[in-house]
């Protein structure tokens, strides 16, 4: 029997010994010289011992040896969850059975002792770089699982520590870290000689201009090294938001909660003047022809046999209420434009005209906040519903325009909370009759802050669903290229307005010990231009965006009017003869802020207090001009013989074109100059 097994068993193994060495090969193959046991086959595999958890666990434990191995074959009914299916061996280093899923294949979970992070087989944590026939390179991903909201998970990277569910991130930290990065240590930024496009929250270091760094200290290509944070900037003409670098400067000292007087304004109730716009010697006024006179709320009426109504809505933004002096919430008793022409109507004897007046904060939300405009021609938005159809404030009837302020009396005065913008709406009638209404003197918005429309055949009770939208077809005249418009009535209103006050306020500011100097390194350094801490000093002039040319002043007294670069100046001329009379009024030079309108706004401007400095003393050099002209013309009279006709007429002329004689002066001095003409030509 025993020949038959070992017959048997040759038939099936080629089995060669050599030596020490044993080896199992069906392919006729020597053991290799350093193996006791070699075993070779292309068709088949080894079996080790299979069984179950309860037949492995029965093995005794005072018997196994280091790397004795089995496979499992079943899960386990045990508590142990890595009791699982595959090959064990026995560890005697640990009494213990280990599973062969927790034999290291890369990474500790104690720890490594890294010796080559290069080379070929580099110790790592990460995944492997892109290889031909692979999936390309995967990014490695730290991920913990979902938890409340109050005790989020998050990993901790530290000495000792692992913080699983502080929902924070610590570097190098001893202990749990307390913002969502903390940092036991300093963070370097690389680098970067691109900083374009910026995003916001962004810090980063390089050259804004994306060049190399390049030259010495203190020339400004090296200076552009510098660390830059993202600021973010609102375009006001898109309201898009796009963020901007800024570079960041660590000089300055910010200073916290630091208490200082201020002079500002209260509000206790008082009653006053406030202003929108400003009157000048070249009143500002225009009008046109399709149809005629609609930048004046005083229109004309387009139908002789028919009474006309005008109705016309101005729009006055918050901000530009609390320039000119308003204190809200406030309380308008009345509002007044400033008419230019006397009326010159041929009206019906027995109705001259009727105005009735609404106003309020407006009701349409296209007409409230701080960018609020009328839409374009017909369009959204159109006037004011709300104040349309509201209650009148007031009204009057025989009312008769000429030149000079032009108060319309609110019998229910207009309230507006804080931040609200103002819509006006004046209702002007006419009854039959021809000509063209007075103008008024207006200022330039901004914006477009008029909307009007007319018909010229309504008449009561038509006057008060008239309005811009497309509903409305009752013969009025549409909206042309001027509807709406940028213009308004300069305006005076007596409402609530503010007084000064002196209170304590805290604030932050920056310190800085040295002093700011504004040019060209070169510039910097020269001798001399650094006067020491605390001081500014620029290369060049430095202007605030308020300084404006003055030559306007002259254009206007010579040519009656300005080139266009100066139409946005709000100069008004004083003549020599209003001149004291301004003086003993307002106790300040004219177009130079007075100490409520300083106090009211805090102060004004470097360019402000230029620019009228300039208009002033220009009015002074005009004014110089007038006294000499006057006085030749009476040195003249007095001491200068003979007065020829030809004299006589240019006398005449240069009193009538005095701006500092009144008129009763300028009609005697003219009776005395004929007077003195008449009896030379008698001898």
């Amino acid at each position: 029997m025993l020949r038959i097994l070992i017959l048997g068993f040759a038939c099936v193994f080629s089995t060669v010994l050599a030596a020490q060495n044993v080896g199992i090969s069906n392919v006729a193959l020597l053991p290799d010289a350093s193996a006791v046991l070699d075993i070779n086959s292309v068709t088949t595999g080894i079996l080790v011992p299979r069984m179950t958890e309860a037949q492995r666990l029965a093995i005794p434990t005072a018997g196994p040896e280091n790397s004795l191995l089995v496979y499992q074959t079943d899960v386990g009914a045990g508590t142990d969850t890595t009791n699982a299916r595959g090959f064990w061996y026995w560890d005697n280093n640990g009494a213990q059975w280990v599973h062969l899923d927790a034999v290291r294949r890369g990474w500790l979970i104690d720890g490594n002792t890294v010796t080559a992070v290069t080379g070929a087989n580099p110790e790592f944590l990460g995944t492997l770089g892109a290889v031909a026939g692979y999936l390309p390179q995967r990014e490695l991903v730290f991920r913990t699982g979902p938890g409340p909201v109050t005790d989020p998970p998050a990993m901790q990277m530290g000495h000792d520590l692992l913080a699983y569910n502080s929902g924070f991130v610590g570097l190098g930290t001893a202990a749990p870290a307390t913002e969502r990065l903390e940092v036991e240590g300093a963070i370097r930024v690389g680098q970067s000689d691109q900083l374009s496009p910026p995003r916001e929250g962004t810090i980063r270091y390089g050259t804004i201009d994306g060049g190399p760094q390049t030259g010495t200290t203190g020339s400004p290509a090296y200076n552009l090294n510098w660390h830059w944070g993202t600021l973010d900037t609102v375009n006001q003409a898109t309201g898009t938001h796009a963020p901007l670098w800024q570079r960041l400067e660590n000089a300055e000292e910010l200073v916290l909660n630091k208490p200082y007087p201020k002079d500002t304004t209260k509000c206790p109730g008082g009653i006053g003047d406030a202003y929108r716009g400003n009157l000048s010697p070249t009143p500002v006024t225009q009008t046109t022809n399709t149809p005629a006179n609609i930048y004046s709320p005083f229109a004309t009426n387009y139908n002789p046999a028919n009474t006309g109504v005008y109705k016309v809505q101005y729009l006055y933004r918050n901000a530009e209420l609390v320039e000119a002096g308003f204190c809200f919430p406030a309380t308008i008793y009345s509002v007044s434009f400033f008419c230019l022409d006397q009326e010159t109507m041929t009206p019906d004897p027995t109705f001259l005209a009727e105005w009735r007046m609404r106003g309020g904060a407006p009701g349409n939300a296209a007409l409230q906040g701080a960018g609020a405009y009328f839409g374009l021609g017909n369009t959204v938005p159109f006037m004011d519903d709300p104040t349309r159809l509201s209650a009148v404030r007031g009204s009057g009837y025989f009312f008769l325009p000429s030149p000079g302020w032009l108060t319309f009396n609110l019998t229910t005065p207009i309230s507006l909370a804080a931040g609200q913008n103002l819509i006006i709406e004046l209702t002007w009638i006419r009854e039959a009759g021809t000509g063209v209404g007075p103008r008024v003197e207006l200022e330039d918005a901004g914006f477009t802050c008029t909307k009007w429309v007319l018909c010229p055949t309504c008449g009561p009770p038509d006057m008060n669903p008239l309005e811009d939208a497309p509903a409305y077809t009752g013969g009025i005249v549409a909206p042309t290229a001027a509807n709406p418009h940028n213009w308004r009535p300069v305006t005076r209103f007596s409402a609530t307005v503010a007084s000064p006050d002196v209170v304590e306020r805290t604030a932050n500011y920056l310190q800085y010990d040295g002093g700011i100097m504004i040019g060209d390194a070169a510039w910097a350094n020269a001798p001399g231009n650094f006067t020491g801490p605390g001081t500014v000093k620029a290369q060049n002039g430095v202007y605030d965006g308020k300084l404006k040319l003055s030559d306007h002043v002259f254009d206007r007294y010579f040519d009656g009017t300005a080139r266009a670069d100066a139409q946005g100046t709000q100069y008004h001329y004083t003549g020599l003869a209003q001149l004291r009379e301004r003086l003993e009024r307002d106790r300040h030079l004219p177009n130079m802020p007075g100490r409520d309108q300083w106090e009211a706004s805090g102060g004004a401007s470097l360019g402000t207090l230029a620019t009228g400095l300039w208009e002033t003393v220009e009015d002074q050099a005009l004014y110089i001009t007038q006294l000499q002209q006057d006085l030749a013309t009476l040195e003249t009279m007095s001491f200068g013989g003979v007065l020829t006709p030809e004299k006589a007429d240019r006398l005449i002329s240069e009193v009538k074109a005095s701006r500092r004689l009144t008129e009763a002066q300028k009609a005697h001095l003219i009776e005395s100059i004929a007077a003195k003409a008449k009896n030379h030509e008698g001898q």
